[in-house]
């Protein structure tokens, strides 16, 4: 149960910080999930928002799952992974 509480943890702290991404980039969003190329175009905030990630969530619980590139893909792409071009 603590295990779980922690994997839900991660997984709305990586939502929290990806949807901040999308609401503050929304027309560089759309560009980059029609060229493709969403990860070169937000290179610089999903490297930030990644970095917070990883301080807060405990190594043991990314290495189980990578939440935060589960938001990418989902909130950033709108599920398609190839439009972050990575």
């Amino acid at each position: 149960p603590e295990d779980e509480v922690r994997h839900e943890e991660a997984q709305r702290f990586a939502r929290l910080l990806v949807s901040e991404i999308k609401l503050y980039n929304e027309d560089e969003v759309n560009r980059g999930r029609a060229d493709m190329d969403l990860y070169a175009r937000l290179k610089e905030d999903i490297e930030r928002s990644r970095e917070m990630y990883e301080k807060r969530i405990s190594p043991e619980i990314r290495a189980d799952h990578d939440y935060f590139h589960d938001e990418l893909v989902r909130i950033l792409a709108d599920g398609e992974a190839d439009a972050l071009g990575m």
